[in-house]
């Protein structure tokens, strides 16, 4: 047994024997058992070399996208020179078109890499050479209901209708066109087409409508309704808000059951303890962020709302209004951190859009579960409540649309996440006092910090981009490529102030210059900052000077990696970034560049 592992076992023994003793040291138990498990989980390369190897394993998590579909794939086999090794892990493989992969075992020919994190998993790459779903309770089960539910939906609905019933049924907005699922994200809707807790209530309620009126015990009828929202959560993908509002369900319904005293919030923290102790890196997946700080909003805000202001309302009527209102405004408040940091923007008109699409999508995903439970007996029935399903969907589509085109309906917005943590300790009575003084200070740090005049430049993904003392974006680049595009949107960078490229592919506000060929050379002034360009990119700046070469973009960026140097003229600091790194590693970032930005004053 490894030293470190042996460390992290003692560890966890104390622990548990301290959290017997005292209920606090609880967190500490849980913390440490997370902890090994991390250790046990991490991805770990196989050492083949150069050399492919056939690579078999079943799929447990497919997200299907409008070109290609990303699947987590469980590694169990390895083949090598005609040997078979034994190997346990999961890695994610990327699959053009949208087969459903979903419990299928694959067979792939290809190479195992190293994440570029330590909580990403595996990269496999290759080519399928086999596929099978006889040898695998998923692939005999799940993989043939999902393939039923996709077939079914794509006889009944063409085009928009069929991927936005294929979105409310089994989840995912990546197979949406592009402008509509701007039209969802700007009218703050775009969280139904993630099936979460929505869904599964529906699952839920539509199977204890058919068992109503089946003389069974109602402990048998829990049972039903459970196995059947796990085969939901299985065709779905074992998708995490589906897993969480399952786990609940199943929770809830156990304490009913057992005549124990029910408690909302005790059982959300008992689905995240659960969650961590399971993949304690599942607290970096964006999807579990946003379905437990929804789930938080609610439990923590709503009763509040509820009895601060509806119950003071007289008229019934208001009061039904306000209710579906105060819950969509309680989750909205908790999920706004996290959809403007990574979205980076803020749908004003949520609220109101919420009252009026929730319960159109709730008619339409019951809808669509009924035409699923009849259409292997009666597919002419189900043709005939497609027809209003289809005119349901145009209208929900409609609304959306027009709340899209409103002004002001999504705010571009830029924070820091440094600021999350704070606001979320605000829930927390006994440190919402330093919380609201650490938040003040932040947000003064970064004012500060924002004031000062200075250069900055950061090399990353295949380009020079330079951010001047007035806040214009230069970017220099002689390739742009999709991770560019997606670094730019991670900077919060919609639209480019000038650009200097081999073809005009970013949108420019102010100017564009085609970079200069073989003996050629441009050269660009903008204040004191000036730019000289040949085969290499000469930035100067009073007395700071940096030279780079066009050609060693590539090798300079790294593996997700990116190089910020800021500079005031006279001195320069020097700050490393994982582009592609968690929550925590931005908020270092951050701090980092804030400290960098004062030491030039002080």
């Amino acid at each position: 047994m490894e030293i470190s592992v042996l460390c992290y076992l003692i560890a966890t023994i104390v622990a548990v024997l301290l959290s017997l003793l005292r209920r606090r040291f609880l967190y500490l138990a849980v913390l440490t058992l997370s902890a090994l498990n991390v250790y046990a989980i991490r991805p770990r390369g196989v050492a083949l070399g150069e050399r492919d190897a056939i690579f078999s394993g079943i799929v447990y998590g497919e997200n299907q996208y409008e070109r290609y579909s990303k699947l987590t794939v469980h590694i169990d086999r390895i083949i090598l020179s005609g040997d078979t090794i034994d190997y346990r892990s999961k890695a994610h493989y990327y699959a053009f078109g949208h087969d459903a992969y979903f419990g299928k075992r694959l067979i792939v020919k290809g190479r195992l890499r190293q994440p570029r994190y330590g909580h990403q998993p595996l990269q496999l790459t290759g080519k399928i050479i086999g596929s099978s779903v006889q040898d695998h309770p998923f692939g005999m089960i799940f993989n043939r209901l999902r393939v039923y539910v996709d077939r079914l939906l794509k006889d009944l609905f063409r085009g928009e209708d069929y991927l936005v019933a294929s979105g409310l049924v089994l989840g995912g907005s990546g197979r949406l066109p592009e402008a509509l699922k701007e039209v969802f994200g700007r009218a703050g809707v775009l969280h139904i087409m993630a099936v979460s807790g929505l869904h599964v209530g529906f699952v839920g309620a539509f199977l204890g409508a058919i068992l109503l009126f089946i003389p069974l015990d109602r402990r048998i009828k829990f049972v039903i309704i459970v196995c059947g929202l796990v085969v939901y959560a299985g065709v779905t993908g074992f998708r995490p808000s589906v897993v969480r509002a399952t786990l609940m369900a199943f929770l809830f319904g156990t304490a009913l059951a057992l005549q124990r005293n029910v408690n909302g919030m005790h059982i959300v923290n008992v689905t995240g303890i659960i969650f961590l102790l399971y993949d304690p890196l599942l607290l970096f997946d964006v999807s579990v962020q946003l379905s437990f700080s929804a789930v938080y909003g609610i439990l923590f805000l709503y009763p509040r709302i509820e009895e601060k202001v509806i119950k003071r309302v007289r008229r019934r009527l208001v009061r039904i209004l306000l209710r579906p209102m105060a819950v969509s405004f309680s989750a909205q408040v908790f999920v706004a951190p996290f959809v403007i940091y990574y979205f980076h923007r803020l749908p004003l008109y949520a609220v109101l859009t919420n009252v009026m699409i929730v319960p159109l999508a709730s008619m339409i995903i019951f809808l669509l579960l009924l035409c699923l439970a009849i259409g292997w007996m009666w597919f002419g029935v189900v043709r005939v409540i497609a027809f209003p399903v289809s005119i349901l969907i145009s209208v929900l589509v409609a609304i959306s649309t027009s709340v899209a085109r409103l002004p002001l309906a999504a705010l571009r917005l830029t924070i820091s996440p440094l600021l999350i943590f704070p606001f979320f300790c605000l829930c927390w009575r006994r440190i919402r006092k330093a919380a609201i003084w650490l938040t003040l200070t932040f947000v003064c740090l970064f004012s500060l910090a924002r004031s000062i005049d200075n250069v900055t430049v950061c090399v990353a993904a295949r380009g020079i981009l330079i951010t001047a003392p007035g806040g214009e974006h230069i970017l220099l680049t002689d390739k742009v490529s999709a991770g560019q595009r997606a670094f730019l949107d991670e900077e919060g960078i919609t639209d480019l102030d000038y650009l200097l490229s081999r073809s005009m592919d970013h949108p420019v506000k102010r100017g564009y210059a085609e970079l200069p060929g073989k003996m050629q050379y441009a050269e660009m002034t903008h204040g004191d900052l000036k730019i000289h360009i040949t085969d290499r990119v000469r930035i100067r700046y009073h007395d700071f000077e940096r030279e780079y070469a066009l050609g060693e973009l590539e090798r300079r960026s790294g593996r997700g990696l990116a190089t910020y140097v800021l500079t005031d003229g006279e001195s320069a600091h020097t700050v490393n970034h994982c582009i592609y790194g968690t929550v925590v590693d931005d908020a270092f970032f951050d701090l980092q560049l804030v400290l960098s930005r004062l030491a030039m004053v002080f």
